[in-house]
């Protein structure tokens, strides 16, 4: 409360609490700057799914168009994706990457029925966004990254470099940087990123009449004063994320598969682990001994009832992680003990390539 205490005595004395007031505009300012980006570049809006939403309307594209994406995904991407009356359509990832395959997808989007393609950054883990960018010109697509985990993978000084595709960052609880409920899109085109910011805002551009079908993406200036506290200590709050990232990596045993990249200059709010077999009885066994898991993604878009009638491609590598990924606990606080915990638990139910740990690193959980 100390941190926020003076943003929320701000908003009193400016008698401003919504509307893109000064805090919105402070934390507009700062975020375009943690991501090496200028103020108009930044649209905040109210979630990322509705971020994402809105980066496909402002393409303006045919209604009923395809959008190609990963059915390995939390569902909000394919509820993104329909809320801009376009039409999934699931895509398998490569196991390595865990994104689909660039080659797959420039064919795929070769059908003049896509009108986009979506690719989501996996639970934070950087991938090369001039890739994507690539395949939007060749295909003539827009492409619009996913990265709602990836708040910290994108900073100035980061390991995941932002190109002229549209991205989405999520600012939800769940986030490594966390505000409540909030996102931000992210556009190299000051025009683009101004037309996202009028459809959060009814449409609105200059006058209280609207120019576009908008809604109400915006957010208050309570949620920009958590922000603005949040990025005061976000230095603080980074080093716990790393130091229990490289405590993890110390204990793990060495037959899970982590998310590519994992704990290598950047850090995320989740641990996903792939095991050798199937997760549920590793699921269990954690649960008996009072461990709290999650499967974040479930078994893929694609098994949900609200868009198993979505087209799809044959989904080999979405199936196999649907049934063997699981999360497991990774939270600010957690403890020494308690990571150790969970990785013997873990060590008794998997099989390793040794009975001894990865060593410890030095680690300041202070």
């Amino acid at each position: 409360m100390e941190y926020i205490a003076p943003y929320l005595h701000q908003i009193d004395a400016n008698r401003w609490y919504s509307n893109q007031g000064p805090l919105c505009e402070a934390f507009q300012e700062r975020l375009g700057r943690f991501w090496g980006m200028a103020y108009d570049n930044i649209a905040l809006v109210a979630n990322a799914t509705t971020g994402l939403t809105l980066a496909l309307r402002a393409q303006a594209l045919r209604p009923g168009s395809r959008c190609l994406m990963p059915s390995w995904t939390f569902v909000a991407s394919a509820a993104a994706v329909a809320a801009a009356d376009l039409v999934p359509h699931f895509v398998d990832v490569d196991p390595d990457t865990w994104i689909p395959d660039p080659d797959t997808i420039e064919d795929l989007a070769r059908s003049p029925d896509v009108g986009a393609i979506l690719i989501v950054v996996p639970f934070g883990s950087p991938i090369d966004l001039a890739v994507w960018d690539a395949v939007s010109q060749r295909t003539g697509c827009p492409v619009i990254i996913d990265a709602a985990a990836a708040f910290d993978t994108l900073r100035s000084d980061g390991p995941m470099r932002i190109g002229k595709s549209t991205v989405v960052v999520s600012l939800h609880a769940t986030k490594v940087f966390g505000i409540g409920e909030g996102g931000a899109v992210i556009s190299r085109d000051p025009v683009l990123a101004e037309h996202i910011r009028i459809l959060a805002r009814f449409g609105f551009s200059g006058s209280r009449s609207a120019q576009y079908p908008g809604i109400n993406a915006k957010i208050s200036e309570y949620t920009a004063a958590v922000g603005l506290a949040g990025l005061d200590v976000w230095a603080e709050t980074r080093s716990h994320w790393d130091a229990l990232t490289r405590l993890y990596l110390g204990l793990l045993p060495a037959s899970v598969r982590l998310p590519p990249a994992f704990g290598r200059n950047w850090v995320a709010s989740t641990l996903a682990i792939i095991c050798p077999e199937k997760s549920q009885p590793v699921a269990e066994t954690l649960a008996r001994r009072g461990i709290g898991t999650v499967s974040w993604w479930g078994s893929g878009c694609h098994t949900q009832p609200a868009y198993a009638g979505y087209p799809r491609e044959h989904l080999p590598t979405t199936q196999q992680y649907g049934y063997r990924g699981i999360g497991l606990p990774f939270y600010q606080d957690m403890t020494e003990e308690q990571v150790t915990r969970v990785c013997t638990t873990l060590l008794d139910v998997l099989p390793a390539e040794s009975d001894v740990p990865r060593p410890l690193k030095s680690c300041n959980f202070s």
